[in-house]
């Protein structure tokens, strides 16, 4: 792992080479945006809320990264703090948009109440540019772009339509996970479900090693006791007695059985 290093700031962003190829721009508030960059052109991964677009534009290009140069834009999930904007991305720079079908409909409404752009009992009111997906994602796929290649692992848990993204010893984890053990926000709304989630964060296990890339905070070392502490966590919303995480929709791992007549 490399060590982080600011190298730029834009007023509201803040920019980081984290590997030679690998940059982070971060807004003052919403997720984490990633830029990798290959010989086939630059990969994006989530844009962060619409309105901070110019701003981290103006981060990229102030790192000699041509916007045009992106040949793809991956959706690690349909909320608004984190691909609120691509719809605009898409649009301005015409590259392909990769997502999991569950996020297809969502994106192109856009239902603001899936994905979290109008949350009143949060204090959100949020804007979310209608967005075409372009590559249509079920999980195990594998994108080449240059000499890199994107692995696509579905992540149901946090929300229905989250993906990781496995590139070498990198893994692209959305909100499924932080550094310090936490997990993301668990709310029907958007398709939440903890039995997935303890399941997804289970099935990590198998990257301990890898360098994870949070759409929230710094990256991290994937280790055996961060990820036991976000089972912990998780777990806590199994249970219906104490009505947390209920309702619930149903697992996304587990096919519901036909009944037989």
């Amino acid at each position: 792992m490399s060590q982080q290093k600011n190298i730029a700031t834009d007023n509201a962003c803040k920019a980081a080479r984290i590997r030679p190829n690998l940059f982070s721009f971060r807004p003052p508030d919403g997720g984490v945006v990633y830029l990798f960059d290959t010989s086939d052109g630059l990969a994006l991964v989530d844009t962060g809320f619409l309105r901070h677009r110019n701003s981290i534009t103006r981060a990229m290009t102030s790192l000699d990264l041509d916007p045009r140069r992106i040949s793809i834009g991956f959706v690690s999930h349909f909320h608004a703090d984190h691909v609120g904007g691509m719809g605009w991305w898409r649009k301005r720079f015409g590259f392909p948009v990769a997502a999991h079908e569950t996020a297809v409909q969502a994106m192109a409404k856009p239902d603001l109440i899936a994905t979290g752009a109008f949350m009143p009992y949060a204090g959100l009111n949020e804007q979310f540019a209608k967005c075409a997906v372009d590559i249509t994602l079920r999980g195990g796929e594998t994108i080449i772009r240059g000499g890199s290649r994107f692995r696509i692992i579905y992540a149901p848990g946090h929300c229905v339509s989250s993906i990781h993204i496995l590139v070498s010893d990198m893994i692209f984890v959305g909100d499924t996970i932080f550094a310090n053990g936490g997990i993301g926000w668990t709310d029907v709304h958007w398709g939440s479900n903890p039995e997935d989630y303890v399941e997804t964060l289970d099935r990590l296990r198998k990257f301990i090693g890898c360098l994870a890339l949070p759409a929230h905070g710094d990256p991290f070392v994937l280790s055996d006791r961060v990820i036991s502490k976000a089972v912990k966590t998780a777990a806590f919303y199994i249970p219906f007695e104490h009505g947390m995480g209920c309702p619930r929709p149903p697992s996304r791992y587990r096919k519901r059985r036909r009944r037989i007549v």
